[in-house]
């Protein structure tokens, strides 16, 4: 049983916690707890390193056996100190290290989503579990968002991080993959809260891109400039504006129900 914090697999499992560039040098991210654990194994990511505690709960003895069949080290650790190193508030005894997902370019694409400045790990996270509930399986991100694979991103994910493709893309690269690259072309819409036309009155039923801007700049200029289209969802007078994880999922059910009753 490991007991201390010096321990050469604690201290990697600190680091993935903690530093967006030790997850980008080693490609390596952490998933905590039993429902992460059991999408991942679901989705056929294989762990690298596993820890836990004699306080797993019994779904997670279960993935444990499971598990055991596997290349991954798997490690047991007092209770306490996984407490110590857990990201979340109480851990369930039981943490992955997996490798971060590489997927293919994918083509075709008949609908993406293009998040520009989302900085709210918690946004992201929640966008993107939307994104998987609702078959947004390609995800952009500009260099501007927060870590898609940090901690809290992954805990609000909920597991969409193995259903999603997240790329990484410059403005000029997204509009060049929706205009050049994939066939058909996507329309590129611009999801704001002023001079678009109303959501359900578009036709969202075409290949598109929607951009979702950051919660407090919006889009950058960069991304507006690409966008063919403006589209809003109306609102009272005098209220504030939808949080950038409420417009976007509000929007991807309008363009999933549009196709549907196509």
């Amino acid at each position: 049983m490991i007991t201390s914090a010096q321990n050469e697999k604690v201290k990697l499992v600190r680091e993935l916690l903690s530093s967006k560039k030790s997850r980008i040098e080693k490609n390596l991210f952490i998933a905590e707890g039993v429902r992460m654990a059991a999408e991942a194994l679901a989705a056929g990511s294989q762990p690298t390193l596993v820890l836990y505690s004699r306080q797993v709960i019994q779904d997670g003895q279960l993935l444990l056996k499971k598990l055991s069949a596997s290349p991954a080290a798997i490690e047991e650790v007092s209770p306490d100190l996984l407490e110590r190193i857990s990201d979340t508030r109480h851990s369930q005894g039981i943490l992955l290290v997996l490798p971060i997902p590489r997927h293919p370019f994918p083509q075709p694409v008949d609908f993406a989503l293009a998040l520009d400045r989302i900085r709210d790990p918690g946004n992201m996270g929640t966008i993107l579990r939307s994104a998987a509930a609702f078959g947004f399986e390609t995800v952009f991100l500009t260099p501007g968002c927060t870590d898609p694979f940090s901690p809290k991103v992954v805990r609000a994910g909920m597991g969409a991080h193995f259903k999603v493709r997240i790329l990484e893309m410059h403005a000029d690269a997204i509009a060049s993959f929706c205009k050049e690259t994939n066939q058909p072309p996507l329309q590129i819409l611009l999801a704001d809260a002023e001079n678009g036309q109303v959501c359900w009155e578009s036709d969202l039923t075409r290949p598109l891109c929607l951009i979702i801007g950051g919660e407090a700049e919006g889009a950058s200029s960069e991304l507006r400039a690409i966008a063919d289209g403006i589209v809003t969802i109306p609102m009272q007078p005098h209220t504030e504006s939808y949080n950038a994880a409420i417009s976007a999922s509000i929007l991807m059910y309008e363009i999933r129900r549009q196709r549907q009753i196509k």
